[in-house]
């Protein structure tokens, strides 16, 4: 074990804070949530060359990225930060999908016991599938743990039914928010999530041109000028509204005041979607879609939400106004999503589960 005071952990990720999204927000709960251990994240970035920073007490080792192949950074330097950092690490956690880390890890000969976090199915390499295959199949062969966040990840995963030997559920969590649960309902829906194509905003934006409700998008992205210039086509600008870099703060104030949350994502690298967390502790219904993933089974039909077809602009129309119309239904539904947020998907369950994962883990590696 290295000479620290702490086990030391590393986490390899394509991308890290302050980038946001729901990998990353999983990767920085997982180190506060662990604070027994020591975290070190290596990660991609856009400028500059290999640079260090401390992040909220994580230690964050970026190599510059150059492009990206079919949604996988191109970063050469990673390679080298992931075998120094190996070599001075108690545990790895590889953080799914990101090929580049597996063919980095096939030139390390002996590691510390690595945990795979299936954060989602692999959607967009597969095309390059008979590359990156034989890699990633070393990675899972050599993995002590793969976690899931559901059983829908493994059933519908054939590389994970063949390691689901090893494979452990753990659910994501969140802490409580700090809005109020009792906000005025101002009469509009809240999608919150990157312009990139499976996130289906184009279909939610056709499906507000058949509401009488407003919509705010809060989010940044490659497609955030393209979705602008399709709400002037729907002629539905009025009731459109794009917010960039909103604060944890002010998206919890939207979604307190929202008629509820919309996920309308089209592909199942949509995999858990920790927004629909984030509306449910504050007893708002979600409206999502039925991909084979997690997404379904965290807001469920007819309980805390609404599930429709993926890419069905009328489905997705109707639930919208269900919602809008029958203000006992929402009700009902965002508090059941209440109740199931703290019987399942607390920061403290969260904590808990991967705190007994990692002190198995090191445990075992240093009797």
């Amino acid at each position: 074990m290295p000479l620290n005071t702490q086990p030391s952990i590393l986490h390899i990720c394509k991308v890290y804070l302050p980038v946001k999204g729901g990998i990353q927000k999983v990767v920085h709960a997982i180190a506060k949530l662990t604070d027994s251990y020591h975290h070190k994240v290596a990660t991609c970035g856009e400028d500059g060359a290999i640079f260090e920073q401390n992040m909220d007490g994580v230690q964050v080792t970026r190599a510059r990225s150059y492009l990206e192949i079919a949604s996988m950074p191109i970063a050469p330097s990673l390679i080298k930060v992931i075998r120094h950092q190996v070599r001075n690490s108690d545990a790895v956690c590889l953080h799914y999908p990101f090929p580049l880390a597996d063919c980095a890890l096939a030139t390390i000969i002996k590691l510390p016991p690595l945990v795979v976090y299936w954060h989602s199915n692999i959607v967009a390499q597969k095309k390059l599938k008979w590359l990156t295959y034989p890699f990633i199949f070393l990675t899972l062969r050599r993995a002590a743990v793969i976690v899931v966040t559901s059983q829908n990840m493994i059933d519908n995963s054939a590389l994970l039914k063949r390691f689901q030997n090893k494979v452990q559920i753990i659910p994501y969590g969140l802490p409580p928010a700090t809005q109020t649960t009792h906000s005025k309902n101002k009469g509009y829906f809240l999608l919150i999530g990157r312009h990139v194509s499976y996130k289906g905003i184009d279909v939610a934006l056709r499906a507000t041109k058949s509401t009488d409700s407003a919509l705010i998008l809060a989010g940044d992205g490659p497609l955030y000028e393209q979705h602008k210039l399709l709400a002037e086509e729907l002629e539905i600008s009025d009731r459109i509204t794009f917010i960039k870099g909103a604060t944890d703060n002010q998206l919890e104030q939207l979604i307190s005041e929202s008629i509820g949350l919309i996920v309308p994502s089209i592909m199942h690298n949509e995999a858990f979607a920790l927004v629909q967390l984030e509306a449910m502790r504050l007893a708002k219904p979600v409206v999502n879609t039925a991909l084979p993933s997690t997404v379904p089974s965290v807001a469920r039909h007819r309980r805390e939400g609404l599930t429709v077809a993926p890419r069905d602009v009328s489905e997705l129309a109707t639930a919208m106004n269900e919602l809008a119309n029958d203000s006992s239904l929402a009700k009902k539904l965002g508090k059941n999503g209440l109740s199931r947020y703290h019987k399942h998907y607390t920061s403290e369950k969260f904590g808990s589960a991967l705190n007994a994962l990692l002190a198995k883990l090191i445990v075992n590696e240093t009797s």
